[in-house]
């Protein structure tokens, strides 16, 4: 029985190519059972027959000569040509079936101009072009036309070893693209490129996320800390010369306390998105490190360049920020770090360079830029060993309370004490200047403020006794004010001891008194509870006589800089007369510190002043030094007293009786 003759003689040898790749015994044979050509796996010859006769030659089921079981599929419409697979499910027969089904995988056949001769459905539909549209195009005018190097590293694997695994963007026919991975084999026989490939879109955009989010900072949508520590690590182990910009905000705390987190959030976004525009150049990387810190990147720069994008950003900063219908006004201390020739090879080296530098900056007073140097790496390196030994300090006992008198002008009594913080290192006697910065920025006032206000109103207790009008006067920061439990604190340390809350007063700096909210409701609360607050260094800083009005204040201590020219400049001797004047028109108390000359002393007298302290009268001593003054004051008193009545009984007895 005759069979059909192929009527497409390119259709035929792309067949052929089809049957050498596939990895299982395969033929394509005529309808009667005829072999046209066979794989490598099938020891069939062209002529041989294959398959026993049926009448039914549409069956996908066919019996072999030899009793062996074939599954056979039509190549063309008319069923010329036959596609003959052993009878069994493996991976070939799979690979087989995903070329000629309509499932997601694709695949396309080319000639060797890269022109387009077959594709199957899912390649079409994936694509948006039928298969007439698309035969004969040119494949490569479906990529974008910037893509002219894959298609040359493409064509060089496929002329070299027959096969390329590329992946790139295909453009639909609405004009879209979608990314597709593709498997190409080149077979020289028949000059056919075979492609097998898969849509990976979707995939890749879900990779792409990953990887963004691994790199990317999710509130500002800068570059994160990981991403920033990798990029400067290559920087440096290439050679290059990097300068890091250490970013802190100032006082952001301030932000979220008074406009809330979500306001603070949209600060810290607002920011991110200034900073990144700044145009500083090319080789700028802006990073959110956590918080409310961003570190800059400058691949290669030196100590002027870095100075200039410090500048360039400070200045960005002048403009406020809108937030919750508010304008808000930000500022940065920045850090710098330049990599020099003392500088390591270690990311970490040059971020904790910036970090100590940014330090710097806050502790100079804010909004201002720092470059670390030698000189920073000693003072930051002393301020280390001074929180370590003040650590050690407080576990010790070695730190004390010393007290300076307050006393009255007129009499030299002494009415008060100041209590102050003293560091007994070996046996140095250490002053607050050697050491309280530091334990500011290590946290540790609260604690040694504990330690103070303990031993201040213990030895207060006695002296209270022997007289009933006598003030502790303790120094509190900020920080220990606001603090949790501070007022709470207070009041049970004071009743634990006996001392009557009117006679402590609490010393504190306008600073403290007005730079958060917070402060001042616990100020009215001290007040409440019957403790005495004293505004001190007044005539410092910003001092504003409004203050003495609006504040919850009782006393004012006028700051040693007025008394110090009290006789020698008559603007300040004016305004001291003045401020005395006007503390006692809102009935304050007035203290004037630093008294250390008699002129000083006469001059405060003359102005109205009536209180003071200084080294005039008393330097600071120890708890057993002040106990043993007070005693001897008290014994000259009683001996004083003691001769008035005996002078009184004399005098009495020597007056003639008038009658």
């Amino acid at each position: 029985m005759g069979s059909p003759t192929p009527t497409n003689p390119e259709h035929l040898a792309a067949w052929a190519s089809i049957l050498r790749v596939l990895p299982i015994p395969a033929a394509l044979v005529l309808p009667d059972g005829v072999v046209i050509d066979a794989n490598r796996w099938l020891k069939v010859e062209p002529g041989e027959t294959l398959l026993e006769y049926t009448e039914d030659p549409s069956s996908t089921l066919r019996f072999g000569t030899l009793g062996s079981r074939w599954r056979v599929r039509p190549l063309d419409e008319d069923g010329s040509v036959l596609l003959a697979t052993g009878e069994r499910e493996d991976a070939g027969d799979h690979l087989l079936r995903m070329f000629f089904s309509s499932g997601d995988s694709l695949f396309v056949v080319y000639d060797q101009e890269g022109r387009i001769i077959q594709s199957n459905a899912a390649w079409e539909e994936l694509l948006g072009y039928s298969g007439e549209e698309i035969f004969g195009v040119d494949s490569w005018t479906l990529l974008p036309e910037d893509d002219l190097e894959t298609r040359a590293n493409v064509e060089q694997d496929l002329r070299t070893d027959g096969r390329s695994n590329p992946t790139f963007n295909m453009r639909r026919a609405d004009g879209t693209y979608r990314l597709v991975q593709w498997n190409l084999h080149f077979d020289f026989t028949v000059g056919r490129c075979f492609g097998i490939g898969r849509d990976v879109t979707e995939e890749n955009r879900a990779t792409s996320e990953l990887q963004r989010r691994a790199t990317t900072d999710a509130l500002t949508g800068l570059t994160n800390r990981t991403e920033l520590t990798e990029r400067l690590s290559q920087l440096l182990s290439e050679g290059a010369s990097p300068a890091l910009l250490y970013c802190d905000l100032d006082q952001f705390k301030v932000v979220n306390d008074s406009l809330g987190h979500g306001a603070g959030d949209n600060l810290l976004s607002k920011l991110g998105r200034r900073l990144d525009a700044v145009n500083v150049g090319d080789d700028v990387t802006v990073a959110r490190f956590g918080g409310d810190e961003f570190v800059v990147l400058l691949d290669n720069a030196d100590e002027a360049r870095a100075n200039h994008v410090a500048e360039t950003f400070l200045r960005a900063l002048k403009r406020p920020f809108t937030l919750a219908n508010r304008q808000v006004h930000a500022s940065m201390s920045i850090g710098m770090a330049v990599c020099d020739t003392t500088c390591s090879t270690s990311a970490s080296d040059l971020l904790s360079r910036a970090d100590t530098a940014v330090y710097e900056a806050k502790r100079q007073g804010r909004g201002r830029s720092v470059l670390f140097d030698e000189q920073l790496r000693a003072a930051t390196a002393r301020r280390f060993d001074v929180e370590v030994g003040l650590r050690s300090a407080l576990l010790d006992g070695q730190i004390e309370t010393w007290y300076q008198p307050i006393v009255e002008l007129a009499t030299g009594h002494i009415c008060g004490a100041e209590a102050l913080v003293r560091w007994r290192d070996g046996d140095n006697i250490l002053t607050p200047g050697h050491f309280l910065d530091v334990a500011e920025e290590a946290s540790l006032m609260s604690e040694i403020g504990s330690h103070v206000m303990n031993w201040a109103l213990e030895v207060a207790a006695p002296l209270i006794d022997q007289d009933p009008h006598f003030i502790m006067s303790l120094n509190v920061s900020h920080n220990e004010l606001i603090a949790a439990g501070y007022v709470h604190e207070l009041r049970e340390t004071a009743k634990s001891y006996g001392v009557p809350p009117e006679n402590v007063l609490i010393e504190i700096t306008e600073h403290t008194a007005i730079s958060t909210d917070q402060a001042l409701p616990l100020l009215n609360e001290l007040r409440e509870h019957g403790f005495k607050i004293a505004l001190d260094d007044f005539g410092t800083g910003y001092s504003s006589l409004s203050h003495l009005r609006d504040l919850p204040i009782d006393v004012v201590k006028i700051d040693r800089s007025f008394v110090s020219a009290l006789n020698d400049d008559l603007v300040t001797r004016s305004l001291t007369k003045s401020l005395i004047e006007l503390s006692q028109a809102l009935n304050l108390d007035v203290i004037l510190e630093g008294v250390e000359t008699l002129p000083q002393s006469a001059a405060a007298v003359s102005l109205g002043g009536t209180v003071a302290q200084g080294y005039l009268f008393h330097h600071p001593m120890p708890a057993r030094e002040l106990l043993e003054l007070e005693e001897l004051a008290r014994r000259d008193n009683d001996t004083v007293d003691t001769a008035e009545d005996t002078t009184e009984d004399s005098t009495e007895d020597t007056v003639p009786d008038a009658a």
